[in-house]
């Protein structure tokens, strides 16, 4: 067969595409609309003036009830999805891809937001529509740099990279160079020292990351084959996705060869009516010529609509279709590569065999909303009437009315009404007939309660059905639940595995830089090459808000059975620690706290040993044997044993009385020698006093002699004084005597 050239398959592509989008943007969207006009509680058109125009909101009250009870179910967990292993080996494998895809899904896509939008489509449109692929960013990061030298950018500027730049380079005024003893001053100047010069900069430099991005998108922009009859999209020849960009996304996407013009020529094919509505909602229906004239101002901004289709082509020409993936504007194609599976996912709450469009819990109550609608609409209106009936006027031959219609006309409190008869105006009374419509609404209600599962009975707000008893109201909210349930395991099935499947198979393709994620309170790395690209997979589908409570209870009772077991000869063998820890992470994750790690310690996985089989008959008879040797061995061991231990004691005694005696005989010898040296001591002490006392008596002695010879020598030197003064006295007489006498005459 001859390979198809780009013109044949852009001419298949068109016509899949106007087949798909013939059902998906007519039929179906008509349908969506309604349901989107039923939500928001739009005019049916067919309101009066005058009367009671009112709708009411089944169609919102039952959606609003069932979305948090499934993103209950899926948010109140950070494991919705978990890999199983197929080999021993890969055990830890799956484990970590359970804990990195969602981490991806939660974590970096904002995985609440994505499931709410998702969940609240299908609840309300039908289906709903995500898709993950690739997205490579090249984002521009900006470091600071502050208190730095040339030379010092220089080196960081380099390190940066080749694609790095220095903004902002301010210099900072220089400060004097500071010593205990104040500025430093230059020795020959006297001027203070200044610093070096210092600048202060950003470095900026791009980086490009390659991420994965889930994203639920309206699902009027999916096109899937008309006659597909499963919402499983993996083997459908045909599935579009008209996304909105522009060009300046289209060059991030590595398409750069894309001009304005294409961008521009490339609108959607039509517009579907549950679009239109969404425009108009949001208020950008009427935007398009102003988004065209701010385009022409801006090239970069352009807007259009990208195709990326998956399509089931025979393109090489081998007579085998194979699934390709194509990027296209309308009449030109960007890219055409060969791919493996389809990265969109879509699920309806209710399924319909052999469809993939399934049903809307809008479509299960839509006649209901009707029927409240004009029954309510009737009730007000009877209750006008009631409360403000009609006037009969009185008239004459000629049809002339009795009385003055201007003053009928007018409400005001006291006005006056001129008659020309005393009863000319009479009042038309109108009965309310509201209160044979209450029936009516109750049978509503019950119908609505037996299509969906929701009333005041299983959430919890009738008063009256707690005088029914527990029991009762447990089997009302459990039924309740169930259809609630049911609806979490259809979108845990067709949205939530082929959503964790895909992104195990992008995170596992070798293109995905290591994974750093903070896991049970402690930061973890994980490496994706080194796992393989699927494992069978397990879907946490909880039980929602009411049975949650139930599943605490029999947690509990399992925590206590664990408890009893593991203290009884059977404990290793029926309990594990891993399988304790199990259950008291379901307990505090059913409390609300989704981190264990804060509470038990994992403590991994632990092999029991298994039971021993039961021995063979033989060996018992042959271990009996053994036995009854042992036993009379060790009978005979103990005789001999008794008889080696008296005469161990007698030996000992004797032993014992010998020491005894020759300790007896040592404390004597060693009293006297002990008795001896007492008495060598106190009569050396006593010898010690005696020669202590002749020695002081020597001292006391020489003391006195010494102050007798002093006090002698003392007096004799005074008398040889004395003596020296008379004489002195004596020859000084004498001398004045001899003088006197010279001068005499």
């Amino acid at each position: 067969m001859k390979r198809m050239d780009e013109d044949d398959l852009l001419g298949q592509l068109q016509a899949l595409e106007e087949d798909s989008s013939a059902f998906t943007w007519g039929r179906l969207g008509r349908q969506r609309e309604r349901n989107m006009r039923e939500y928001f509680r739009m005019p049916y058109g067919n309101e009066q003036d005058g009367l009671s125009s009112i709708v009411t909101s089944e169609v919102q009250d039952t959606i609003e009830w069932i979305l948090p009870d499934l993103l209950d179910i899926f948010t109140s967990t950070d494991k919705a999805v978990v890999f199983e292993p197929t080999r021993a080996e890969d055990v830890k494998g799956a484990e970590q891809a359970t804990d990195a895809c969602n981490y991806v899904f939660y974590k970096q896509n904002n995985g609440f937001l994505n499931l709410y939008t998702a969940f609240k489509d299908a609840l309300q449109v039908k289906n709903c529509a995500v898709m993950w692929r690739k997205e490579k960013r090249r984002t521009k990061v900006v470091e600071p740099v502050n208190g730095a030298s040339m030379l010092m950018l220089s080196m960081l500027l380099q390190e940066a990279g080749d694609d790095a730049e220095l903004e902002g380079v301010e210099p900072i005024q220089p400060q004097p160079i500071m010593s205990p003893a104040g500025p430093l001053l230059d020795p020959i100047t006297q001027e203070p020292v200044m610093s070096e010069q210092l600048y202060k900069a950003r470095i900026s430099r791009y980086e490009e990351k390659t991420t994965i991005k889930v994203e639920a998108f309206p699902p009027e922009d999916l096109l899937v084959k008309r006659d597909w009859t499963t919402p499983l999209l993996a083997d459908c020849p045909y599935v579009c996705r008209n996304m909105p960009v522009t060009l300046s996304e289209l060059h991030e996407m590595g398409f750069k060869n894309v001009a304005a013009e294409d961008l521009d020529s490339s609108d959607e094919a039509g517009l579907s009516a549950d679009g239109s509505f969404r425009q108009t909602r949001a208020g950008t229906a009427d935007d398009t010529a102003i988004n065209q004239e701010l385009a022409t101002d801006d090239e970069a901004m352009t807007r259009g609509y990208l195709r990326i289709e998956f399509v089931l082509v025979d393109y090489d020409g081998d007579g085998i279709a194979e699934r390709r993936c194509i990027y296209r504007l309308k009449d030109k194609i960007l890219s055409n590569e060969e791919c493996a599976d389809v990265p969109i996912a879509t699920a309806s709450p209710i399924l319909i065999q052999h469809r993939w469009d399934g049903m809307s819990i809008a479509e299960a109550v839509s006649d209901l909303q009707v029927l409240s609608t004009e029954l309510t609409r009737q009730m007000i209106d009877s209750g006008r009437l009631a409360l403000n009936p009609r006037t009969k006027v009185m008239t004459d031959a000629q049809w002339a009315p009795m009385a003055n219609i201007d003053d009928l006309l007018d409400s005001r409190a006291g006005g006056i009404v001129r008659m020309k008869t005393g009863d000319a105006v009479q009042e038309m009374i109108t009965p309310w007939v509201g209160g044979q419509m209450f029936p009516m609404l109750e049978y509503k209600d019950s119908m609505l309660e037996k299509r969906t599962g929701v009333s005041p009975h299983s959430q919890g707000l009738d008063p009256n059905s707690l005088n029914r008893g527990g029991a009762y109201e447990t089997k009302v909210m459990n039924a309740a639940k169930m259809r609630i349930k049911l609806i979490a395991r259809v979108f845990a099935e067709v949205l939530m595995k082929p959503v964790f499947q895909g992104i195990l198979k992008l995170l596992t393709d070798g293109e995905m830089q290591k994974i750093s994620m903070r896991l049970r309170g402690e930061f973890v790395e994980y490496d994706p090459n080194e796992w393989r690209d699927s494992y069978d997979m397990t879907s946490n589908v909880g039980l929602g808000t009411g049975d949650t409570e139930q599943q605490t209870m029999v947690l509990q009772a399992i925590a206590q059975s664990q408890a009893i077991i593991a203290q009884s000869p059977w404990g290793k063998l029926m309990v594990s620690p891993k399988q304790v820890y199990n259950t008291q992470a379901k307990l505090v994750e059913n409390a609300g706290f989704k981190n264990v790690g804060d509470f038990f310690l994992d403590p991994g996985d632990e092999k029991v040993e298994p039971p021993q089989p039961p021995p063979d008959p033989q060996i018992q008879i042959a271990q009996m044997k053994l036995q009854a040797d042992a036993q009379k061995f060790q009978a005979t061991s103990q005789q001999e044993m008794q008889r080696l231990q008296m005469e161990a004691d007698a030996k000992l005694q004797e032993v014992r009385a010998n020491l005894e005696l020759q300790a007896a005989n040592d404390g004597r010898d060693s009293q006297r020698q002990a008795n001896q040296a007492e008495y060598d001591y106190q009569l050396e002490l006593q010898k010690l006093a005696e020669e202590r006392y002749k020695t002081d008596q020597d001292n006391a002695t020489r003391i006195r002699v010494a102050e007798i010879q002093y006090s002698a020598r003392l007096d004799s030197a005074q008398i040889s004084s004395e003596t020296s003064l008379l004489t002195a006295a004596h020859v000084a007489d004498q001398q004045a005597q001899q003088t006197q006498q010279g001068f005499q005459p």
